[in-house]
């Protein structure tokens, strides 16, 4: 009798929080996939309070040879869930999606091992798809990369003095290599408490292999009202957040200091920026010209965010016209958003 082919093994990591309504979806769309493969399913449900626990559990039940639902005691945050359910991860190549994103082809995951196992030099592979517009009901197609590399280098991207923030791609339906993760210290990164993992894990996987990147819509990306990537201004985690960013910044300048491409004192003035832009927001006129003060005994040269927040506050009615400047530009990206 014939031995049973041994398949290429995909795991596809999920992780979710509080998403009763969508994570159903998230997981049919991932069990529907079709191709020449086996299939491991590796949930990392965060604890919530609604009935995600509930509806994954079902999952696990139901179709326990491909799901695996990890253990949840207490709340861990994004990264330290994301790095558990990763690591839990058994095949060769990692797909991701979350909770409330779900594949549109049910062969995407089969079109991206196609593409790695033909290009053994390419290790990330990112795709197309479409952005849905949860509170106008509207899809658009369209996910970064926007301009793909086309000999998949995008050190450049994350390594260079054009970098203006963001990610290379949208986390979405993305599938990276297992070895890649030989690169990344999660402990580390978790004691820094860094916000988010697309940003620091693209960047130290840039440094080490290619990007792919398949032009057909395979995945749907849901975009909200409130969420990290475009932080609220009115979230009480939005300087803690920003914060994060420059210091996941500081931690890539330590890593790769030879590629260093962001200079502290641009990091702080990111940073001074980013508060001063609160204060605005709040009308906190004293603590804004306090901050601006400050700033400038620091740093000693000007910068160009620090003219910009002097002249919004050269008198309280300036301070005013420029708070009401901004919440209209708040408010019309908001729109453009949702």
């Amino acid at each position: 009798m014939p031995e049973k082919e041994n398949k290429t093994l995909i795991s596809v990591a999920v992780i979710t929080y509080n998403q009763e309504d969508t994570i159903a979806q998230t997981l049919d769309s991932i069990l529907m996939q079709k191709g020449d493969f086996d299939l491991e399913l590796v949930i990392g449900e965060d604890c919530g309070t609604d009935d995600t626990w509930k509806i994954c559990n079902e999952y696990a039940e139901k179709y326990p040879q491909v799901v695996r639902l990890m253990p949840n005691t207490h709340n861990l945050g994004i990264m330290a869930n994301y790095a558990r359910t990763v690591l839990a991860c058994s095949g060769e190549f990692i797909g991701e999606i979350a909770g409330d994103d779900y594949y549109y082809d049910d062969h995407a995951l089969a079109k991206q091992l196609a593409f790695l196992q033909q290009h053994p030099d390419y290790g990330f592979m990112t795709v197309n798809g479409f952005r849905y517009y949860v509170r106008r009901n509207k899809m658009v197609l369209g996910l970064s990369p926007m301009h793909p590399a086309e000999d998949g280098d995008v050190k450049s991207f994350y390594f260079s003095e054009n970098y203006n923030g963001g990610v290379y791609a949208t986390p979405v339906g993305v599938m990276f290599r297992r070895s890649l993760l030989q690169y990344v210290d999660f402990e580390e990164i978790i004691s820094r408490k860094l916000p988010v993992e697309d940003y620091p894990l693209q960047a130290i996987f840039s440094q080490h292999t290619k990007f792919g990147w398949i032009p057909d819509p395979l995945v749907v990306y849901r975009v909200y009202k409130e969420s990290a990537t475009f932080l609220s201004i009115n979230n009480p985690k939005y300087l803690e957040y920003h914060r994060g960013l420059m210091n996941t910044r500081r931690y890539l300048n330590e890593l790769f200091p030879q590629d260093a491409c962001v200079s502290e004192a641009q990091m702080l003035d990111y940073e001074f920026y980013k508060e001063f832009l609160l204060l605005l927001h709040q009308l906190r006129y004293g603590d804004a010209k306090a901050l601006i003060s400050n700033y400038q005994e620091r740093m000693g040269t000007p910068t160009g965010s620090w003219i910009k927040a002097k002249r919004f506050s050269k008198t309280r009615m300036h301070f005013f016209a420029a708070h009401c400047y901004k919440e209209l530009v708040y408010v019309s990206n908001r729109l453009k958003r949702t």
